[in-house]
C-alpha cells in the first residue's frame, strides 16, 4: 500500500513538472487553431471513444459493486452472519490436532 503511495506521489509530481512538454496530436492542434469542422469532428470522435469505453468500465465496477453488496445482504438474511464476523484463519496450533 505505502509503495502504490509513493508511486502515485512521484508519478503526479513528475507529470506536474513535466507539463510544458505536454504536445497534442497534429489533428486536434490543427482542430483548435482553425474553424475547419473536419478536425473537430474528429476530436470529437475520438473524445466519444474514451467516454464510451469509460461508462462501460464504470457500469461493470458498478455492477460488481452492487452484486456485492446484494450478495452480502443475502447471506445475512440467510443466517451466514458468522462467515463475516469470523473469517480469519485460525491459528495453525488449533487447526492442526497434534499427533502423538
Amino acid at each position: 500500500m505505502l509503495v502504490c503511495l509513493r508511486f502515485s506521489t512521484a508519478a503526479l509530481v513528475w507529470a506536474a513538472i513535466c507539463t510544458s512538454e505536454v504536445w497534442a496530436c497534429p489533428m486536434c492542434k490543427f482542430a483548435l487553431e482553425a474553424d475547419d469542422p473536419q478536425p473537430r469532428a474528429y476530436m470529437y470522435s475520438i473524445f466519444f471513444m474514451l467516454i464510451a469505453i469509460g461508462s462501460i468500465f464504470g457500469a461493470m465496477i458498478g455492477f460488481l459493486c452492487w452484486l456485492s453488496k446484494h450478495e452480502r445482504a443475502a447471506m445475512d438474511a440467510a443466517g451466514y452472519q458468522h462467515l463475516f464476523e469470523n473469517g480469519v484463519n485460525q491459528p495453525v496450533a488449533e487447526a492442526v490436532p497434534a499427533r502423538q
